[in-house]
């Protein structure tokens, strides 16, 4: 995001390209960070239809308004990889490019010709970053799954939900956005170690492998030979009184994450229940406590008695970790994000004024910035890339009417 108050300067991602030859959320999460940060990001899309991103309500006028967040910052090349002629004008690009991202099934590559070990003969400095739902080896390599099911695999669905009512499917993309990311830290990774070594490499993201690297608190229970809480018993996941959801008289819902001991007993305290605050001599609440079931009753009904905003009132005060539980727009809106800079408005020029959401990486010099490039139109940089690459206009035309390219 720019500094406030100062003058531009250059993003550190500057001068590095990348290729982008993913579909919707995982790959185009990884290229955005990258965009954001500075990085030219050309987008490979097939000619016709392109990132099924494109297709995906709601929109706003012609464009898809998710596509609109996860593709700002990159250039669009329609490309036929299914020709000679297409593969040809690819491996051109990639031996200009620094860094090529792929979220097909594992082998997809291989059969076009345009794999790791094919791509780096021309190119040996890029880096090659494939994602996909398993990884590139192992027994479940080629079986297809989405979000869903690769929480499931991983075990998610066994530690969240309601203690009466099953598992609940989550309202954000976990694995998708996990692999994005992941995707991300290590492309930089790659890039730094380039500088020591001179070379490319390849590298290898699962998306199954970035959720079971976030079960740490949970298999923290595995690994010592515990049994499991279970759903919604867990001490993060509302096994504790003190680290919950409760419903408040109007309807609404306030967060309770008084974990440490000394919220714990304040809470207590201001609600006039200083007969169960407790001196276990721990500093946070790591384990259950006879109490449990009495003090979750107390504040099951007590939070019943006022509205959400008038609980806030009473207890935002303390700061002891009580919060609403907004919506959505409730939550864009709140003035800390407004603060922050996370919800932008800028200009399309195919859309008119949009908002966007902006970058969580902040420093006094120009990290990233989210709004260099608006989300493009399918092909819209084709003409542009190419000429950059050499080819003249006869050329380009010529790769139009055959079919490999597209653009405006």
């Amino acid at each position: 995001m720019k500094a406030k108050g100062k003058e531009p300067s250059p993003l550190p991602l500057e001068g590095i390209r990348v290729l982008d030859l993913t579909r919707l959320i995982p790959g185009a999460y990884c290229t955005a960070i990258l965009g954001d940060a500075g990085a030219e990001v050309i987008k490979i899309e097939e000619i016709n239809v392109g990132d099924y991103e494109r297709q995906i309500h709601p929109f706003i006028g012609p464009m898809a308004s998710r596509f609109l967040i996860l593709n700002r910052n990159k250039k669009s090349v329609a490309l036929n990889l299914k020709e000679n002629k297409g593969r040809a004008v690819f491996l051109e690009m990639a031996s200009t490019a620094d860094v090529l991202v792929e979220g097909f099934r594992p082998g997809a590559m291989k059969r076009l010709g345009l794999d790791y070990e094919a791509v780096r003969e021309s190119a040996p400095r890029l880096i090659y970053c494939s994602i996909s739902s398993f990884g590139q080896d192992g027994p479940y390599r080629d079986v297809v799954a989405h979000d869903i099911n690769i929480l499931g695999m991983a075990g998610y669905f066994d530690i969240t939900g309601r203690r009466e009512g099953g598992p609940v499917i989550p309202g954000v993309q976990i694995s998708d956005s996990v692999a994005g990311m992941n995707a991300a830290m290590a492309i930089l990774m790659a890039v730094i170690g380039r500088e020591k070594k001179a070379r490319g490499r390849y590298v290898d993201i699962s998306m199954l492998d970035g959720v079971i690297s976030w079960m740490f608190d949970a298999a923290r229970h595995v690994f010592a030979r515990e049994d499991l809480p279970g759903e919604g018993k867990g001490r993060l996941v509302g096994g504790l009184p003190n680290y919950n959801i409760y419903e408040t008289r109007d309807g609404r819902y306030i967060t309770v994450g008084s974990i440490e001991t000394k919220f714990r007993n304040t809470l207590l305290k201001a609600l006039g229940r200083e007969d169960l605050v407790e001196d276990t001599g721990e500093v946070t609440s790591s384990r259950p406590s006879e109490s449990d079931q009495e003090v979750s009753s107390f504040l099951r009904q007590t939070f019943l008695l006022k509205t959400r905003d008038e609980w806030m009132e009473i207890l935002g005060k303390l700061n002891i970790c009580v919060a609403p539980a907004n919506s959505l727009d409730e939550g864009l809106s709140h003035p800390q994000v407004v603060s922050r800079q996370m919800v932008l408005e800028s200009e399309h020029p195919s859309v008119g004024r949009i908002s966007q959401i902006g970058s969580p990486v902040h420093s006094p010099d120009a990290l990233t910035d989210a709004d260099r490039l608006p989300a493009p139109r399918l092909g819209q940089h084709t003409r542009q890339v190419l000429g950059s690459l050499g080819y003249k206009k006869e050329e380009i035309n010529d790769l139009f009417d055959q079919g490999i390219a597209r653009g405006e």
